[in-house]
């Protein structure tokens, strides 16, 4: 076995290290959230850095071009260059987050300038996706009775929608706030992961492999028997001894295809029926169990059935 030099082994730990981070629970303290202080006045200021502190991310205070927003950036580990200088990485996330207050939002519906509104705020914060979050809407309207109508403001909102691709949350609890504060920072600090995992399995190497516990790996030919294994006892009734006992007589999948082919239609679908199942790895003897007719056509009806709506 051959010695991995200094460069490469630094480059092959610094590799990992970036893996590592990018996994949940880890990269939530590289996401920094930054916060305009109008969106902490109360009551829903104090529980959102809560929420935060509690998540592992780091927020800062500072005011934003646009009131009452949240911002996000990431930070990645610092590395040591080739010159020996430690150099850091900062990219902007392409998310930010509005807040109205009830009559802030009524007053934008009854003049018709919440469209105009969100506009604003986009062109102001550019390249991000906007969130809006209504606090309070309920609260008003019952104090302020007749403000504004329902369908009024549903058509507001969606206009909004369809218009700027603004997504909106009609919240009235300081509870509700921190917490879809704190739910968006989590999906977004893990979003490079989630990334990486849809590249990796929709390639088409990997397409019967997975990480998960109970799947199978298949890599050339190995694990084909495995996985062939695995498929029938997905089948309905099939359990691991039957099988096994289909595997003795047709030990691939093309075997058991082309022995389909051969016998046609109508003999195809009892072409199973007589095969013995051992029990419990026991010696076959006269008085085993047989798989039979009923449950050797559920096993036809699965590799021949050209219809996606067959019931097994």
């Amino acid at each position: 076995m051959f010695a991995v030099n200094n460069p490469d082994r630094l480059k092959l730990l610094s590799h990992n290290e970036e893996q590592r981070n990018l996994k949940p629970g880890h990269c939530n303290k590289f996401l920094h959230v930054v916060i305009d202080p109008g969106f902490l006045r109360e009551p829903h200021g104090a529980q959102v850095l809560s929420k935060l502190t509690e998540l592992g991310c780091k927020y800062e205070l500072t005011p934003q071009p646009v009131p009452c927003t949240l911002t996000f950036y990431r930070t990645m580990v610092a590395k040591l260059t080739s010159d020996g200088a430690m150099s850091g990485t900062k990219s902007d996330e392409p998310f930010a987050v509005c807040l109205l207050d009830g009559g802030a939002f009524v007053a934008s519906v009854r003049n018709q300038q919440l469209l105009a509104t969100v506009r604003s705020v986009k062109e102001q914060l550019p390249n991000r996706r906007l969130s809006l979050i209504v606090f309070g809407l309920v609260s008003y309207c019952r104090v302020h009775r007749g403000c504004v109508g329902r369908r009024e403001t549903e058509q507001a909102l969606t206009e909004v929608q369809l218009c700027e691709d603004t997504s909106h949350q009609l919240l009235e609890t300081a509870e509700q706030v921190a917490s879809f504060v704190a739910q968006l920072a989590r999906s977004i600090a893990e979003r490079p992961y989630k990334q990486q995992q849809l590249e990796k399995y929709s390639c088409e190497q990997v397409y019967l492999g997975n990480e998960k516990k109970g799947c199978v790996r298949v890599e050339g030919t190995a694990g084909l028997q495995q996985l062939y294994q695995a498929q029938l006892i997905k089948i309905p009734s099939v359990t691991l001894e039957i099988a096994e006992a289909i595997m003795s007589v047709y030990p691939t999948m093309n075997s058991l295809l082309q022995a389909y082919r051969a016998a046609g239609v109508e003999a195809a679908a009892n072409l199973l029926s007589n095969i013995s199942i051992r029990r419990a790895g026991g010696p076959i003897t006269a008085s085993n169990r047989r798989i039979g007719p009923e449950l050797s056509r559920k096993i036809h009806s699965m590799y021949a059935s050209i219809s996606p709506k067959q019931e097994l």
